[in-house]
This record gives C-alpha cells, structure tokens and sequence, in this order.
C-alpha cells in the first residue's frame, strides 16, 4: 500500500508541475498579449483568452490565481514526503491539499460554464487546464482515502465554498458592458460615408465610424448585435462600417512581429468589391462571412473561401476588375491613417469606434449594451 501511495503521489507531483506550467502560460499571454501556438485572431482560444472573464476585477488575470493555487497544492505534496515531517504537520497539509483541491474542481466547474454560457467559445489550453485539474482532485481523494485521511469531505467542501466565493464575486463585478476609451485632438480624415456600408440611416445627424477586420472574433461578436443597437437608437445614429487591416502587410501602424491577422489585406479588400459592385449582394457575404448566431463555433474565412464566395455573389471578372481599381489604395491610406491617429496613449484594440475624436472599443454581452454605449459615445463632450 506504501508503494501504490508513494506512485499516486508522485503522479499527482507531475500532473501538479503541468498544470501549474499551463497556468503560468496563460497568464504570460493575459498580461503580455503574446500569441499562443494556435490561438490566432478568429479562435475559440482567442476568444475565450481575450475575454473580460479572463480577468478578475479588469486586473487580475484568473490564471494568476491558478498559479498560486498551483504552488500551494505543489509545496505541499513536496513537504509532506520529508522524513522531517511531524504526524501534526502531515495532518495540516493533507488540509490544505484537500482544500485546494476543493478550490480547483470547483472553479473549473464555474470557468467551463463561463466558456459553455457566457463567451460560448472554448479554450483548448484552459480546458487542458480544467480537466487536468479535475484528475488531479479525484487522485488527491483517493490518495487521501488509502492514507486514511481524517475530515476528507468537509475539507472539500471548504475548497468547493472558496470557488463559488470566486464565481460570486467574478459575475458581481465583471460589467455587462465593458468598453476603453480615449480621445485624440488630431485632424481626422474619415472614408466618405456614401462610399461605405453603413448601419442604419444614411442621412443621420450623427455618423459613427466603425474600424473592424474581417478575421476579428471581437469584431465579428459587434457585427452581430449591430444591426439591433442601431434600431434602438432611431434615425438619428448610424454606423460606418470600415474595414480595415491589422496585418503589417499593408498597414504600416501595426507593430513587427508574429503576424496574427495574415490575409486580411487581401478580405478586405475582397469584402468592399464585393460591397462596391452590387450593394444587394453584399449582405449576402456578410452573412456568410460572419454568420448570423452570435452563440455558434466561429472562425474567419480564409483569402481562398472569401475570394470563391464573391466570385459566387458577383461573377469572376466583375471582382477582378473591381479589385484593380485604385479607389482601394486610396481607402487603404485612409483607412491607416485613422487608425495611426486613434491609437496613441492606450487605446490600440478593434473593433474602434471614432465619432468627433472620441474612441472608443467597446465589448457588450446584448445590443442594448452596445447601444448605450453608441449614445454615450455621440453624447461625449
């Protein structure tokens, strides 16, 4: 029975030092940004990762806790194998293991129904993550039960209390709505709204202009709940939907570095032939591009399947010609430039919303959020 214990433990070091490393991996990401082998712009990773429940309070990121959990779990399997270690001691840290196992089942079970219910994407590396953990509680159990442990279940309990403490306090205070602001005094060259897609009335007082990329999940998620925020909003609002590139490629503003956003030079400008040969056509692609449930698996086209689309909605030779036109280095200048401008001090991010030299990046769980903060934007003075 001392053998089977002394493997059991020894698995449960190894599964602790794994997870324990994914956990300091994402928090590296969380607070640098850096990009994760396969989680590019347009994944579920991306989503979930970029997600204002990745964070506890807008600060902390979640995997920072993780990583102190992690530790404790760790020390305490290391310590409690030393000869040195007094029956006492040994008693006080099967405690404390089994609490921290209680707390890891139970905020993997809340952080799989935030993924599952509220950012309806999943994270390969957090559900690693997730169900690493969960192994790792059952083993503990059965660890302790050969060991003959004492208060197994209260303990437990105490951990699974810790968690939903954790759930509470995360959903009490992550907003509904989140949104970064800023504001820059510098002249601001628009595209021409007339030649532009735009949500909502053309001839409205007040004209929003919206930047996006086509391979933005964040983007994508406003797309959806645009066209219902502009109908509560009136005649009096609409959006200017500008696409834009966030790939170096052919946008000088965009740092060196790994190119999270290749191709989407080429949709961007493959969207607007689309927009600017047959307008009654281009909803069609929009559509297909971003789909139409908000709730669903999504990730962005490829240069090959959007360019096979529009040949579909417009015929071959009409996106050839359309895509010769030099209207589209102009746009792209344009397009940059405004970009450059509205991305100095901290606000860098898309999907951007600029109306008068206020910006602003919003992130709304329902349309009304997003129209709120649409008014609070056109209302800014």
């Amino acid at each position: 029975m001392g053998s089977d214990t002394g493997t059991l433990r020894k698995t449960m070091v190894v599964l602790t030092a794994i997870v324990l490393l994914l956990s300091v991996i994402l928090c590296i990401h969380s607070i640098s940004g850096h990009g994760l082998i396969g989680c590019t712009q347009g994944t579920s990773c991306n989503q979930v990762l970029g997600s204002k429940w990745s964070f506890l309070f807008g600060i902390i990121p979640v995997s920072a806790l993780a990583i102190g959990a992690y530790l404790t779990l760790l020390a305490c399997l290391l310590l409690i194998n030393k000869d040195s270690t007094g029956n006492q001691e040994k008693t006080f840290l099967n405690k404390v293991i089994l609490i921290v196992c209680g707390a890891v089942t139970g905020s993997a079970a809340w952080f799989i129904y935030l993924q599952h219910s509220m950012i309806h994407a999943f994270c390969p590396y957090c559900m690693t993550a997730h169900v690493l953990g969960i192994v790792l509680s059952v083993l503990t159990v059965i660890w302790c039960i050969c060991q003959k442990s004492g208060s197994i279940i209260p303990d437990i309990c105490i951990g699974l209390l810790l968690a939903a403490v954790l759930a509470a306090v995360q959903f009490l205070t992550t907003p509904r709505s989140l949104a970064e602001r800023g504001f820059t005094y510098e002249q601001l060259r628009y595209p021409n709204p007339e030649e532009m897609p735009i949500e909502g009335n053309p001839d409205a007082k007040h004209l929003v202009t919206l930047l996006f990329d086509w391979q933005c999940s964040h983007c994508r998620r406003l797309h959806l709940q645009l066209p219902e925020a502009v109908s509560m909003l009136g005649d009096s609002i609409a959006v200017v939907c500008c696409p834009m590139s966030m790939s170096r490629e052919c946008n000088p503003h965009i740092p060196q570095g790994i190119d999270r956003f290749q191709g989407s030079c080429q949709l961007m400008r493959t969207g607007l032939a689309v927009w600017r040969t047959d307008k009654s056509r281009y909803a069609d692609y929009e559509q297909w591009f971003f789909g139409t449930d908000i709730n669903e698996a999504w990730h962005p086209r490829t240069v090959d399947e959007a360019t096979s689309k529009a040949q579909e909605l417009i015929g071959p030779e009409a996106l050839d010609e359309a895509l010769r036109d030099r209207w589209f280095d102009r746009y792209t200048d344009t397009v940059n430039e405004l970009f450059g401008r509205t991305s100095r001090g901290t606000v860098a991010a898309i999907p951007r919303l600029i109306y008068n030299g206020h910006i602003l990046i919003p992130e709304s769980d329902t349309p009304s959020d997003l129209a709120d903060l649409i008014l609070s934007l056109c209302t800014s003075e």
